[in-house]
């Protein structure tokens, strides 16, 4: 009994055994799967946010370039404003260049030839004299004594001089002494001379025609011998005095015109010519000087002015000038940018399928009828075909058209346009035709001549009329949109020349 007891608990113990086996099994089983599946949802996880990040930053990325590349198309196809200038044509002159100051003609020093006081000056500074004119006079009593004085005694020499002479005739008195009152007779002479020339310069005078520069003198100053009391120029023609290197001594020649200008008169040209030039070059500098002579009809020219002159030395005649800052810094080639217009069009039409690049259009807008306009003729304007687009294979094209000139076009529609295929052979005429106005900077290479101060010349690529853009040229590339806010016409100085 007590045997059979405990096999049964025992039996119980391997069944309670066994029950919490299989079920501490069966729960680590379901974890390590729980786990398992949570991990792999965790890295699926992981794998999806990486994938959804990689996706927003290439959608970011792809969202930027879109945004650059809009920004660029939109910065590419904004107009861009521009300053412009009018090619036109204009007399060109290359010409050596110096500083100099003026110099009058002539420039004397007038002196007091004897000593005394200053009795009367008839003169003030800036006066104009005529050669001989009296300046001033010293005080002449001193002199009208010894005029006297010197008169009395050649006369008493000349009676005892004769009276010799006479007796020598009687053999009254000897040869020696005739000879001796004679000599006497002849100081005498010679004394008096010399006083009445003291009493003559008692008077100064003027002996050159000019004006008077300098008055060193007032009545009552007590001046000397040789002492300088007037200085006289003269103004007709007034000098300018250049130095040019010898290695430009085979370009200048007498006769040659000069320009002379002073920035103290602003705007105002003085013209010279070549009077002298010097046989001999410097030692020292290398240099030949040149000697000017300047019409100043106006009279406003002075001595000591500092002047520039332009020695013109060669000229081109009616030649196309342009502003130098129109040309490309750092470019290769001569370079600049021409402003032309477009008009763009859509059309249809089965001849089209012949048009090529650069043949030729013709657009004609009929007049608009104004009362009391004497111009009621219709407008026609030539251009050339510079780009073609088909759109789908079909029948409609869009057509980009360079044309000449853009100012006949009063209305946004063309009531007719005529299309010139090879040997100028008409492909067809369309009508009623709606069109948009470009303006475009266009690079354009040209060939140069002379420079001035701030124009240059054109000798190729250009032609009279084309507008050059002179500001805002360094923002744009070739064929960027533009808009003109100014245009000057004209040179950009008055002096067109070349300093070499």
């Amino acid at each position: 009994m007590k045997s059979v007891i405990i096999i049964r608990a025992c039996l119980i113990f391997l069944f309670l055994a066994s029950t919490a086996f299989f079920a501490l099994k069966s729960d680590f089983l379901w974890k390590r799967k729980a786990d398992n599946h949570f991990n792999s949802l965790n890295k699926d996880k992981k794998l999806s946010n990486r994938s959804d990040s990689a996706s927003n930053k290439e959608n970011q990325k792809k969202q930027n370039v879109s945004q650059e590349s809009s920004t660029s198309d939109r910065k590419s196809s904004e107009a861009v404003p521009v300053e412009i200038t009018r090619v036109i044509k204009s007399d060109v002159e290359i010409f050596l260049s110096n500083n100099c100051t003026l110099e009058p003609a002539k420039q004397v020093d007038v002196v007091a030839q004897i000593s005394g006081f200053i009795k009367e000056v008839l003169v003030e500074e800036g006066d104009s004299v005529e050669s001989g004119k009296l300046l001033a006079r010293l005080n002449e009593a001193e002199a009208i004594l010894a005029l006297k004085d010197a008169k009395a005694k050649k006369e008493n020499a000349q009676r005892i001089y004769m009276w010799s002479l006479d007796n020598f005739k009687e053999n009254l008195v000897s040869r020696d002494e005739v000879e001796d009152n004679k000599f006497k007779f002849e100081i005498a002479s010679v004394e008096l001379e010399k006083r009445q020339l003291e009493y003559e310069y008692t008077t100064i005078e003027s002996p050159i025609a000019g004006v008077i520069v300098e008055k060193a003198i007032e009545v009552g100053y007590n001046v000397k011998k040789d002492q300088i009391v007037f200085k006289i120029a003269d103004f007709d023609p007034i000098l300018a005095r250049i130095y040019i290197p010898e290695k430009d001594l085979n370009k200048i020649e007498v006769g040659q015109t000069a320009r002379i200008v002073s920035e103290f008169f602003t705007g105002i040209e003085f013209m010279g010519k070549v009077k002298e030039i010097s046989p001999v070059v410097d030692r020292e500098s290398g240099t030949v000087k040149v000697t000017l002579e300047i019409a100043d009809t106006s009279n406003i020219l002075r001595p000591g002015m500092f002047v520039s002159v332009y020695v013109i030395v060669g000229r081109h005649y009616d030649a196309l000038v342009i502003p130098k800052k129109a040309l490309l810094l750092g470019s290769e080639a001569d370079e600049v940018f021409v402003v032309k217009d477009f008009f763009v069009m859509d059309v249809a039409h089965s001849a089209l399928s012949g048009l090529d690049i650069g043949d030729r259009v013709e657009c004609t807008q009929s007049a608009i009828p104004a009362e009391n306009s004497p111009d009621n003729t219709d407008s026609v304007v030539e251009g050339k075909v510079v780009n073609i687009f088909r759109h789908n294979m079909s029948t409609l094209f869009s057509i980009t058209i360079e044309i000449s000139d853009s100012s006949k076009i009063k209305k946004e529609k063309f009531d007719r346009i005529s299309l010139y295929g090879k040997q100028d052979v008409q492909l067809c005429k369309i009508e009623d035709v709606v069109f948009s106005l470009e303006q475009r900077a266009m690079k354009t290479k040209v060939s140069l001549g002379f420079s001035a101060e701030q124009n240059i010349e054109i000798l190729a690529g250009l032609k009279e009329g084309d507008r050059v853009i002179t500001a805002g040229q360094n923002d744009i590339g070739q064929g960027a949109g533009v808009i003109i806010v100014h245009e000057k016409n004209g040179l950009s100085e008055i002096i067109q020349q070349k300093k070499l």
